[in-house]
């Protein structure tokens, strides 16, 4: 049975869900939901950062490195915010990503990458690859070549940390010591049978929501299917040690299975974690919600004894 705490962020998803669409005026639509998605955090008062925003340009991008007491600044971590790539913003994840610094022990680097309509796809993965080439060289301390690196990301950030890292691996390029995907959206097409499954049970997704942020990302219908685009249609022969964390209780459960077992079949030394009862990315919930505490401290061990 899940925490008291959980019934709190389960109410706040589905409140949050209601102020989404308390604006019908297309003409702002994607303001209001920018600004509003900011907020997907925000169940407590609680939750809020545990170290401070250093803002830097990573090759031209915006970005913010948060590194907690005690961080190695030679260990990086590039973390890709959700948001179904139109939403989303560094802002409203320095809470998840300080706290992902304190876990592991790593700096982590926060981007603010392109998101569509306004960039479509394959923007936002040549920012990540830009960013990461560029961590490679530069770290919280100035520029110094990194020791340990790693990307992570939830939601439509999960699907390009698994995306971005296979653009890498298909270019030749170096590649991170481990991916975290965190409840990774790995099919733009809602075919899962989860999708049917948890449609009672997850609190702020839909199929008709994943459908309209599909659309607005790719520039056709047959894009979709393109590996870097819907990851789950990828080859993982030589990806880096992969760590899936997913909630029972949401609609992408299946893309985070899917996904995983195709890794396993392919050689890729991968670690499943669905949690009971959990929301999409509980992780940023913490330090309020316990099991967000415990799934940070999950993470932590896949980076410091898996990789």
């Amino acid at each position: 049975m899940s925490s008291k705490e959980n019934e709190i962020v389960i109410k706040h998803q589905k409140d949050l869900l209601e102020v989404f669409g308390s604006v019908l005026d297309e003409r702002i639509g994607m303001k209001h939901s920018r600004y509003v998605i900011d907020d997907y955090f925000s169940a407590d008062e609680s939750i809020k950062p545990c170290c401070g925003a250093v803002p830097v340009s990573a090759e031209g991008i915006y970005a913010l490195w948060m590194t907690a007491e005690g961080a190695d600044p030679n260990k990086r971590l590039l973390y890709l915010h959700g948001g179904g790539y139109i939403l989303g913003s560094v802002r409203g994840y320095q809470g998840l990503a300080s706290y992902l610094s304190s876990a592991t022990g790593a700096s982590v680097l926060l981007i603010d990458y392109s998101l569509a309509p306004e960039n479509k796809f394959p923007a936002c993965i040549e920012d990540v690859k830009t960013a990461f080439n560029w961590m490679l060289e530069n770290g919280p301390d100035g520029a110094s070549p990194a020791g340990k690196t790693y990307i992570a990301g939830d939601s439509a950030g999960g699907g390009l940390s698994l995306a971005s890292t296979l653009a890498m691996r298909d270019e030749g390029l170096t590649l991170p010591d481990g991916v975290i995907a965190l409840s990774p959206w790995t099919e733009l097409e809602p075919t899962s049978t989860s999708f049917e499954e948890n449609n009672e049970t997850d609190p702020f997704l839909s199929r008709e929501g994943i459908t309209g942020m599909a659309d607005a990302y790719v520039n056709s219908q047959e894009e979709k299917t393109n590996p870097l685009a819907s990851p789950l249609f990828a080859s993982y022969k030589g990806f880096p040690n992969l760590l899936i964390q997913v909630g029972s209780r949401e609609m992408l459960l299946d893309d985070a299975k899917r996904v995983a077992q195709k890794a396993k079949d392919e050689g890729c030394e991968v670690d499943l974690q669905v949690w009971e009862d959990m929301v999409h990315v509980w992780q940023g919930y913490a330090p309020f919600l316990p099991e967000a505490v415990e799934a940070l401290e999950a993470i932590g061990n896949f980076i410091n004894e898996k990789t």
